[in-house]
């Protein structure tokens, strides 16, 4: 997996190769039933622009978090965005949104996938450095791409 974090612009970049063709990632990616194979087991996906996401689980050390937003693309086998709003533990919640972005690229080995997190700025100063920091140990320990691969990959 490849990450090209911009902490100047707090973006987060991470990137991935998935041997199988966009249609059988974009089953994992965008339904329900797909992104709780390797996103998280509690989650609420309206599969359609401005339908609801949420993600709710246990953080190590800091207790329960709440991811929600609202779906704001979905282009078939190409690309899906959604709002993301933080609740971690005993912090109060994010005063905005950021936005979270999956594209997919067809490849000679079927696949390239990006995940890029953006919009940090909203939070305010103080927020937006802590929050990208924290989103990106957070999408790197949770190994997101990863999983998306080899659930992918072992869909045949």
């Amino acid at each position: 997996m490849l990450a090209t974090h911009v902490a100047e612009k707090l973006r987060i970049h991470f990137e991935i190769e998935i041997n199988a063709p966009p249609e059988k990632v974009w089953s994992k990616l965008a339904t329900l039933e797909g992104l709780k194979e390797w996103l998280g087991r509690n989650l609420v996906f309206e599969h359609k622009v401005g339908g609801r996401f949420q993600m709710e689980g246990e953080l190590p050390g800091e207790g329960p978090y709440k991811f929600t937003g609202e779906i704001t693309s979905i282009i078939p086998e190409r690309e899906l965005a959604f709002t993301w709003k933080s609740e971690v533990g005993e912090k109060a919640p994010w005063p905005a949104s950021t936005l979270v972005v999956f594209r997919l690229f067809p490849t000679a080995a079927g696949t390239r996938v990006t995940l890029e997190h953006t919009g940090f700025q909203a939070l305010g100063e103080a927020l937006a450095k802590s929050g990208f920091d924290g989103h990106v140990q957070g999408w790197a320990m949770s190994q997101t791409l990863q999983e998306l691969k080899q659930v992918v990959e072992a869909a045949g």
